[in-house]
């Protein structure tokens, strides 16, 4: 009466898709920890954009430069308009398609029409280089690592109270 019945083997072969299917998905989960290097994926995200360690990143800015030769950010208003990464966009097209000094004569008009910058006597289309591990981390990280300027134009302003002006 101990035997096994004769139908014992053919339950367990029932159940082999089911843990072949369960293996399957089990290894295809655990598979992107294999990668080298990491790689984002579905189903499961490892995150590579914080868990890699990132070179140096230039990130593209126009200043506007006062007499003492300090730099001042302009605002995303002077570049295109009030959306930061439509401006941030329109900086890095500049520099990529060679039109950097036209769109600092652009922003240059426009800085020369506001009296808010008075002060403000060049602007200039800057790439910046930071290292993205010690920018948020230590207290002297956001400061540039390199600068390229692309562009560099006056800022010309009409004479105030001369006729036409």
């Amino acid at each position: 009466m101990n035997e096994p019945s004769p139908a014992a083997p053919v339950r367990e072969l029932r159940r082999l898709p089911a843990v072949l299917f369960s293996l399957a998905v089990i290894a295809a989960t655990l598979w992107p920890m294999f990668r080298d290097p990491p790689q984002d994926s579905f189903p499961l995200s490892n995150y590579p954009m914080f868990s890699t360690v990132r070179k140096t990143r230039w990130i593209h800015v126009v200043v506007g430069v006062d007499a003492d030769d300090l730099a001042w950010p302009m605002p995303p208003s002077k570049v295109g308009n009030l959306e930061v990464m439509q401006a941030a966009e329109t900086i890095r097209k500049a520099i990529r398609g060679k039109r950097a000094k036209e769109l600092c004569r652009h922003v240059a008009e426009r800085v020369a029409d506001d009296s808010r910058y008075d002060n403000i006597v060049r602007v200039e289309v800057q790439s910046l280089k930071f290292n993205p591990l010690t920018y948020f981390a230590e207290p002297d990280g956001r400061d540039p690592l390199g600068v390229k300027r692309r562009a560099s134009c006056v800022v010309e302003r009409s004479e105030k109270g001369a006729p036409g002006a």
